[in-house]
């Protein structure tokens, strides 16, 4: 690809990532493939599902690394695709993204994480096998600036709690999740509209066995994390081979399936609260109320 190509194509992306940071809330998979369209030349994915929305485009298209014999023209596609990712990542101007955000591409180690609103923005190498291409990818992801939104759905985070995290982390056996860290410290063991209740870090549970769920059912070790007034718990859902921060959740109620989502506590909190994404477990009455003030979709008005 031509530098010119890829920089005309990074601005037009840019353009998009700025339209989106003033979607406040999770969007509907409709208004978020209505904006991919606008990039139908490139390869675009959308994927709007349990709490999460992500648009993902293929910048650059590299080709695939085995196919080249000498070893330094090989280093040097490397080299190639890394400075790719920068000037992207300078046309997008764009700040860095928030320590709670959310970054689909934290595996990626060539990678910058930018912020659009409340839309966090990855441009990075990517390559998922040595026999596959080697791409410039840039993804628009719902979950930025979380504490910002729950400030506005809930008021700011005044009674946090004083916590020994090395002795809680020695107690369970893991080092817990760090959106859960910042939940206790700015609002400690809240209850949120006078129904889901987040567990102080002194109740929380070594890993147990929760109930199988999902297209391919299995036990899963869980840590409960939050509770409901009629009888709901939200779960961790922990894995091995992932890291603590990107633990998911599940939702299990009595005399329902459980619910799995792959998003972190302070996310499923927001999209939540906000009545962007509705719980099958949860009743219709909650959220109780929207945040006050206009609603403004920009998705709404393109021009």
């Amino acid at each position: 690809m031509r530098d010119e190509d890829l920089i005309a194509a990074a601005d037009r992306v840019a353009a998009l990532a700025h339209r989106l940071a003033d979607v406040v809330d999770l969007p509907t998979a409709v208004q978020l493939t209505q904006l991919a369209d606008e990039l139908a030349d490139l390869e675009t994915w959308v994927f709007v599902e349990r709490g999460t929305a992500l648009m993902r485009v293929v910048l650059a298209n590299l080709g695939c690394p085995e196919d080249i014999a000498d070893d330094l023209v090989r280093d040097q596609l490397y080299l190639d695709a890394e400075a790719k990712v920068r000037t992207v990542a300078e046309r997008f101007d764009l700040p860095p993204a928030d320590d709670l955000a959310i970054d689909v591409l934290v595996h990626y180690p060539h990678r910058v994480h930018l912020r659009a609103g409340h839309w966090a923005v990855s441009v990075a190498v990517v390559q998922d096998g040595n026999d596959l291409p080697l791409l410039v990818e840039a993804d628009l992801s719902y979950g930025a600036d979380l504490p910002g939104r729950l400030a506005q759905l809930a008021g700011p985070g005044r009674h946090g709690v004083p916590v020994d995290w090395d002795a809680v982390t020695a107690r369970i056996g893991f080092e817990l999740p760090r959106d859960y860290r910042w939940l206790m410290e700015h609002y400690g063991p809240a209850t949120f509209d006078g129904y889901l209740t987040l567990k102080a870090p002194d109740e929380l549970s070594p890993p147990v066995f929760g109930p199988p769920s999902g297209p391919m059912p299995y036990a899963k070790f869980v840590i409960p994390v939050a509770t409901t007034v009629d009888g709901a718990v939200v779960t961790w859902i922990l894995s091995h081979f992932e890291w603590t921060d990107q633990w998911n959740l599940q939702v299990v109620r009595p005399g329902t399936v459980p619910w799995d989502f792959t998003v972190g506590l302070l996310q499923f909190l927001v999209v939540t609260l906000s009545g962007a994404y509705r719980v099958p477990q949860f009743p219709p009455e909650f959220p109780s109320s929207a945040p006050d003030g206009p609603v403004y979709d920009p998705l709404a008005a393109r021009p």
